[in-house]
């Protein structure tokens, strides 16, 4: 971070801002500076794929039938000739322009290599005034650093009627509503646990159980609560979203059991611990396993219930989650927070990823992976009552510790 800081302070000071269009972006890491050409056509500026790849350590996939892509710094995005569109796993983002090939190379719009692929991979930076593009080492962000799991020790044991609410609550002068989804359902049991030894569990049912209580306790603190499913049925990804938007919730909350792959060394003890995600283009390959595993359920769905997917409802969608995407990540920081004070396990932190049941809410919306099924120790806690009843406490603190806060920015209104 040191050497990075030394880097911008040294480019602040030798760089003038010139009022001429740029004639190339400056691509500048900690240890290097490279050049990538801008071509200005009669519908844009442009900027050659190999030589924007080239400067920034990816790669281009060869056109084939006008179709190609770009992977830089972890993230892939594929093109189509002629078409104004970038797309990012199912997520289609407008430019623009549209790319377009002469001589063998393929040339990508400005536009996006300015602001859309800052947003899409990892560590970069764009500076306007410079025409620079500066390359950062980064860390998926937490709010505190996940201890290790041999220093945490387990919770006190407690009883139902032994889990007020952490902090006496403000008198609240807005009607709040939060819609509250169990993970899975019906034929879809999620994860099944543990490996090894010990019951056994599903992640249907632990979510099923634990969103109930969620909801009892924040209907305890005067919250509007919708439930997308109250019993063992299956709602499609696409729904549960919709449920909250036709609600007009404040909050969306989706809470999941996670599952170590079977190919991780010592799978059921190394896989242990909690994390809250908000909906981004996951950031590492972490979180694009868990996003995997959390998005098959869509194959459970069938008819009229599966997604649509059509280009223009992912732009505006797209358009209307950026609204609440600051907020998200806040409400899940507070959730994160509040699991930290009861869970056995580590932290793993607030993290990032393009879970299918948060495309379709708009308002601050978080998927919590409340512990591990396949880890023996942390499947009974979850399967306890009374460690339930701790985990939703937890939850439902950190969703009224988000809403005050809120309520204290805004003045009480929205």
């Amino acid at each position: 971070m040191i050497a990075a800081l030394a880097v911008l302070l040294q480019i602040s000071a030798a760089a003038p801002v010139s009022g001429a269009p740029p004639s190339h972006i400056t691509v500048r890491t900690a240890s290097s500076t490279g050049a990538a050409p801008i071509v200005r056509t009669g519908t844009g500026a442009y900027v050659g794929a190999s030589s924007l790849t080239r400067a920034l350590g990816g790669s281009v996939t060869p056109a084939q039938s006008g179709r190609f892509a770009v992977t830089i710094r972890g993230s892939t995005v594929s093109f189509v000739e002629g078409v104004p569109f970038a797309r990012v796993d199912s997520v289609i983002l407008p430019m623009s322009g549209a790319p377009y090939s002469a001589g063998g190379a393929v040339y990508l719009p400005l536009h996006f290599v300015t602001e859309l692929l800052p947003r899409i991979a990892t560590g970069l930076f764009y500076d306007v005034a410079m025409s620079e593009m500066r390359v950062f080492n980064t860390v998926v962000q937490t709010r505190a650093p996940p201890p290790p799991a041999e220093e945490r020790t387990a919770p006190v044991t407690t009883t139902a009627l032994e889990v007020p609410p952490s902090t006496p609550r403000p008198r609240r002068t807005t009607q709040r509503k939060v819609v509250i989804d169990a993970g899975h359902g019906g034929p879809d049991n999620g994860m099944t646990g543990p490996m090894g030894s010990g019951p056994r569990i599903y992640e249907k049912h632990i979510t099923l159980q634990v969103s109930r209580l969620v909801a009892e306790m924040l209907r305890g603190e005067g919250i509007q609560v919708v439930m997308t499913r109250t019993r063992d049925t299956l709602i499609a990804l696409s729904d549960r979203g919709r449920i909250a938007n036709r609600n007009r919730a404040d909050l969306f909350i989706s809470v999941h059991v996670n599952a170590a792959p079977t190919t991780w060394r010592n799978a059921a003890q190394v896989g242990r611990g909690f994390e809250t995600y908000f909906l981004a283009e996951a950031k590492t390959e972490e979180a694009r396993r868990v996003e995997a595993m959390e998005n098959e359920s869509v194959k459970f769905e069938t008819g009229a219930n599966a997604p649509k997917g059509d280009p223009l409802s992912f732009i505006i969608n797209d358009m209307a989650q950026n609204e609440h995407l600051r907020e998200s990540m806040d409400l899940a920081e507070s959730i994160q927070s509040g699991l930290l004070r009861i869970h056995p396990g580590p932290n793993r932190g607030v993290k990032q990823a393009n879970f299918a049941v948060l495309r379709t809410s708009f308002m601050p919306a978080v998927l919590v992976e409340i512990g591990f099924g396949t880890n023996p120790e942390e499947a009974a806690f979850m399967s306890d009552r009374a460690k339930q009843r701790l985990i939703a406490r937890a939850i439902a603190d950190g969703a009224l510790e988000y809403l005050d806060h809120y309520e204290q920015r805004i003045g009480g209104s929205r």
